[in-house]
């Protein structure tokens, strides 16, 4: 039986979040003690349903790193979630007063995501001081020897190898999604009614956030939908998430005139968000920030039994066109027309496809 402490770089309503609370109830029933600390707001883990561990902000574990435990012990392992800014100088403050086993977990290009954020080649923030630099991004100049000094580093992606120093064991990581959230299930009418949905609309759900990285693909999912509008094919689309990055223009009633925004959703009522989809998609194509990352919605996505539209990078690279899913070089507003015009009209496809 071992210390398990998670470090999370953000609270519990980041996705990264909702992998670290099945992980963490999972090692509960192997017997371990878990402890899952966040920076700040541990309350938000309330929305993600029963929580088998124990919940801390980052200060409230400040000088009791030997008494964090039921049996009064400090960690043996400390799992960071990511080596971001924050979780960095987290475990080192607990290093000062603490030994254990350091793993670190992988699920994105921090360089790309970095780049994306501050608009600032990677290389050049080598020389940054720790005050310049937002805490949910990895230090160009520090980031690389935090993952030097771990004993093992899990990834979310086979791609993310790349990043693994030699000779450190690394181990792949998929998340799963919840069985009793997500399954096959038929429309949800109460919300079909609170959303006033109409009856001949072909229903697309989108359930993720919008931030520097990827504002450019969730825009053609608007674009896509306004398109199918304009060519006569009612669609809707559902979308829960927050926006933490313009990506629509000034004048956002063309993109927001077809879809229901919802926001913030918790995740326990994601799969009645799901349940409304006739086909999901997940825009996107193989580039930087996409080929090193699993959205974390995918596997949600086809535990719903519905077809899935997706590109050929990352999770696409391992399921079969046409059979498991439409898997497509890229998945932009005019091919996600195309899409979903091809599902609409061919019953058999779209049915294979679930």
């Amino acid at each position: 039986m071992s210390n398990i402490l998670f470090v999370l770089y953000h609270h519990f309503q980041a996705n990264s979040a909702v992998h670290v609370h099945h992980f963490a109830n999972q090692l509960i029933h192997l017997g371990h003690n878990v402890l899952v600390t966040v920076p700040k707001n541990k309350e938000t883990g309330s929305a993600l349903g029963e929580a088998l561990y124990t919940a801390k902000n980052f200060d409230e574990l400040e000088g009791l790193p030997a008494k964090l435990f039921k049996d009064k012990r400090g960690p043996d392992i400390v799992h960071a979630w990511t080596p971001r800014e924050g979780v960095r100088r987290f475990c080192d403050t607990l290093r000062e007063s603490s030994r254990f086993q350091l793993l670190v977990h992988l699920e994105d290009n921090e360089e790309a995501i970095y780049e994306a954020n501050l608009c600032l080649p990677f290389p050049n923030g080598v020389t940054s001081s720790n005050g310049d630099l937002p805490l949910g991004l990895s230090h160009p100049g520090k980031y690389q020897q935090f993952l030097s000094e771990a004993a093992g580093i899990t990834i979310i992606m086979d791609r993310l190898e790349k990043f693994v120093p030699p000779q450190t064991p690394q181990l792949t990581l998929w998340p799963g999604a919840d069985p009793r959230l997500f399954y096959p299930r038929a429309k949800d009418e109460q919300l079909l009614k609170q959303f006033r949905i109409p009856i001949n609309s072909t229903i697309l759900c989108y359930t993720g956030n919008v931030h520097a990285a990827n504002a450019h693909e969730v825009r053609s999912l608007y674009l896509a939908v306004a398109m199918l509008n304009r060519e006569g094919m009612a669609t809707t689309l559902v979308r829960a998430g927050r926006d933490y990055y313009p990506f629509l223009g000034p004048e956002e009633q063309w993109a927001k005139k077809h879809s229901v925004e919802l926001g913030y959703v918790k995740h326990l009522d994601i799969g009645r968000v799901l349940s409304l989809a006739d086909i999901l998609v997940q825009p996107g194509t193989d580039n930087l920030f996409n080929e090193y990352r699993l959205p974390s919605k995918l596997p949600e996505f086809f535990a719903m039994g519905r077809p899935v539209v997706l590109p050929q990078t990352n999770v696409g690279r391992f399921v079969k066109h046409g059979e498991d899913a439409w898997v497509l070089p890229k998945v932009d507003a005019l091919r996600i027309t195309e899409a979903v015009r091809l599902l609409r009209t061919n019953g058999d496809l779209a049915e294979k496809l679930s």
